[in-house]
């Protein structure tokens, strides 16, 4: 669900409380417009029956007495109702007797409904209304009226009333909310002041004030009591520093092959870039670049806990033991057999050489991750190079191959996403394609399904590729994933230019990757059962032939 993150708490206390009001008094302006609609139906109807009846009741002297300008006369009164558009008396024969408004013909009255019943016809409601003499039928009185114009009229009414009641009530919960959400807020902004000046002064003596005996009350005596075991451990670390301190050259090596390390990642990165940039491969390079920022990630943790292990090492203890070494020079045996301090450092020095090694040992196994990572950059970059080679030149690929690679590229999101992937290939025949651009393709298609089952809460994440034959000239490749599916209605209208529903897509990717399909005279469609059932993105793709046509 989106909320905003990057707001103050006021303003997330009362948005909050804006939002429920506003949800809530949605609902029910929808409620109470749906029932007026409803009424305004049943009513309408309602009034054109009485007035039908009315104007059978008149007319009926002027039918029994066979006066056509007195039932004309008793019509045209209508012109006081203007949604009443057509007003037609028949004979008991069916022909027309006399006529208001709109002209109705014998085809135009055949669309009207059986006695005293209604019917829609386009923006018109219909009526029929028998005409009683004696309860015997000598006539029909047939009502065209003008539902729609008189529907629109009350909508817009009805809108811009609902629409006024949400702005007034809106404005009103903005203002008491703005009042109110100070009891929340202020216990909560008087720690994060408190946690300012600890972090900008490294005053741990300083402690929060408690306000209300509620949470935020909890919360403020525990974020004290853990204020207060601060201070007491920087304190005794700072009697432990004063005691001993060391400098140690072995680092030095790890170090220097730590900067080298971070040179040969910025100059990979910068090569990775300029490739995708001279390639053209904007969705295969986009791809490449997701895959190496996971492991950018993981060489960025690595480089920074190698250089907190630096910076916290307690090698400069072994400078203080040295000094206090050389002082004592000329009685060391006294000194480390009578001296407190010497006999402390007997103790001391083999224990911070099996420390030292320990932090030594560390810090190569990162440097080695460190490398090992550069190593699978500089394989994915060599990778996207060689396909953007061949941009443009249809040629026999093994399309199994082609789909090995597509994972490759994103191995490390799916690993880092838990996403197990799943092979199911059948052995086909070489297909002919752009190699660029079924690489592209794929790799389209499987960060989608990536993205499907991200939002997958629970459960496995499973990716299943799947190739084999379809007939006798085509090759059909398969992704399917276990993610969040796709509603019926957008399985057609996912492949539209500027459709997505990602919060963060453009909707060109499957657009561009179905035009591409298509060139190749291969075909893209997706498949799903529905929402929170998966889906399965199926790509056609031509058989290569021989030069004799076979």
């Amino acid at each position: 669900m989106w909320f905003p993150r990057n707001i103050s708490i006021r303003s997330k206390v009362t948005l909050v409380v804006l939002a429920t009001c506003g949800v809530s008094l949605l609902v029910a302006c929808v409620a109470l417009f749906a029932f007026q609609l409803l009424n305004f139906q049943r009513s309408f109807k309602s009034d054109l029956s009485a007035l039908a009846e009315i104007v059978a009741n008149n007319s009926t002297a002027a039918v029994a007495f066979d006066d056509p300008p007195a039932a004309q006369e008793i019509l045209s009164a209508l012109k006081a109702k203007p949604h009443i558009v057509g007003a037609t008396i028949a004979d008991k024969n069916g022909s027309v007797f006399a006529q208001f408004g709109q002209n109705e013909d014998g085809a135009a009255l055949q669309r009207f409904p059986a006695d005293n019943g209604f019917a829609f016809d386009r923006s018109y409601l219909l009526h029929s209304q028998p005409i009683l003499l004696d309860n015997q039928r000598i006539g029909m009185l047939y009502l065209r009226s003008d539902y729609r114009g008189v529907y629109i009229a009350l909508l817009k009414l009805y809108s811009g009333i609902l629409a006024l009641i949400l702005l007034v009530s809106f404005l009103l919960a903005l203002l008491i909310s703005s009042r109110l959400q100070r009891f929340i807020s202020e216990p909560i902004l008087r720690l994060v002041d408190t946690a300012k000046v600890i972090a900008e002064k490294k005053d741990y003596s300083v402690r929060a004030r408690k306000g209300d005996q509620d949470e935020i009350g909890v919360f403020t005596d525990a974020f004290n009591q853990m204020l207060s075991q601060i201070e007491e451990q920087d304190a005794a670390l700072q009697r432990a520093q004063e005691t001993l301190s060391d400098q140690v050259l072995k680092l030095q090596h790890e170090i220097a092959e730590r900067e080298r390390a971070e040179t040969d990642l910025a100059e990979a990165h910068s090569q990775l870039v300029e490739t995708s940039r001279q390639a053209g491969m904007a969705e295969v390079a986009t791809g490449v670049l997701h895959n190496v920022g996971n492991v950018l990630t993981s060489m960025n943790v690595s480089a920074t806990l190698v250089s907190d292990r630096v910076r916290q090492s307690k090698a400069q203890n072994l400078i203080k033991a040295a000094m206090l070494l050389r002082e004592h020079a000329t009685h060391l045996e006294e000194f480390l057999t009578r001296d407190p301090k010497g006999k402390v450092l007997l103790d001391y020095l083999p224990n911070l050489a099996a420390h030292l090694g320990e932090e030594r040992e560390e810090i190569l196994k990162e440097l080695a991750l460190l490398t090992k990572n550069l190593d699978h950059i500089k394989d994915v970059v060599a990778m996207q190079q060689d396909y953007a080679k061949f941009s443009g030149l249809i040629e026999p690929v093994s399309i199994a191959a082609l789909v090995d690679d597509a994972v490759q590229i994103n191995a490390a999101s799916f690993n880092r996403h838990g996403i197990e992937v799943e092979r199911q290939y059948a052995d086909v025949p070489l297909v002919a394609i752009d190699k660029h651009k079924a690489l592209q393709i794929l790799v389209n298609l499987m960060r989608n399904a990536k993205y499907a089952m991200q939002e997958r809460r629970h459960g496995k994440r499973q990716l299943t590729l799947g190739i084999e034959p379809l007939g006798v000239d085509r090759v059909r490749v398969s992704v399917q994933d276990n993610g969040v599916g796709i509603a019926p209605e957008n399985l057609v209208r996912i492949f539209s230019h500027g459709f997505t529903t990602k919060r963060e897509g453009h909707g060109f990717g499957l657009h561009s990757c179905a035009l591409a399909a298509k060139e190749m005279g291969g075909a893209l469609f997706a498949q799903s059962d529905g929402e929170g059932k998966g889906a399965t993105f199926v790509l056609e793709l031509p058989i290569a032939r021989n030069s004799d046509g076979q």
